[in-house]
């Protein structure tokens, strides 16, 4: 079961945060995502994402 949903704010363990674009499956059952940040794709996994913390705005 996949831990990010599309769309999601994550963090990787580089501190680089980026959305969820993508979700697949690697052929050793390894779940990957791929992380769009500043118009870059980056594919990582799972293991080494965090969710992003929300941040609450005022009004």
């Amino acid at each position: 079961m996949r831990k990010f949903a599309l769309g999601d704010v994550v963090n990787s363990d580089k501190g680089r945060r980026g959305v969820v674009r993508a979700a697949f499956k690697s052929r050793d059952g390894l779940q990957f995502y791929a992380v769009e940040k500043d118009g870059a794709i980056d594919y990582l996994e799972e293991d080494r994402l965090s969710p992003a913390p929300r941040v609450e705005l005022a009004a």
